[in-house]
């Protein structure tokens, strides 16, 4: 090395890592969180523009849109199994409720899904404390 030149520090993937985890598992349950939140906000996001990109009639909270919608049903499921792994029981009731509503009923495996998720939702709300 010369002596005008300046050292270019190497770029390493491991910069920004503060602790390993020792177990495979423990990398697993990390990577499972990441990917829960991402699409937590990624679905909670889309959701809310729909929400507030849909016309609303004469000051009421009554949309003028399709009756059931699966994109949105499997969106909002999505939401809700995001923030279920995030322990966010309130949003992810709230979430598996707008799927149920938006699910075309022919889709009956999805229905059944659906409403044990908010009957076991629904179980671990009430016996959590306040």
């Amino acid at each position: 090395m010369r002596s005008g030149e300046k050292r270019n520090p190497r770029w390493s993937v491991y910069d920004g890592v503060k602790v390993i985890p020792s177990t495979p598992e423990a990398v697993m349950a990390e990577i499972n969180a990441a990917i829960a939140a991402l699409e937590y906000a990624n679905a909670t996001s889309i959701l809310n523009s729909l929400d507030s990109s849909l016309p609303k009639e004469k000051g009421l909270d009554v949309h003028i849109a399709p009756q059931y919608d699966a994109k949105l049903a499997d969106l909002a499921y999505k939401a809700g199994c995001a923030a279920l792994a995030a322990g966010k029981l309130d949003e992810a009731l709230h979430f598996l409720n707008i799927s149920l509503s938006k699910c075309p009923p022919e889709k009956t495996s999805a229905v059944a899904k659906l409403q044990s998720l908010i009957s076991l939702t629904s179980k671990q709300l009430q016996k959590s404390p306040s």
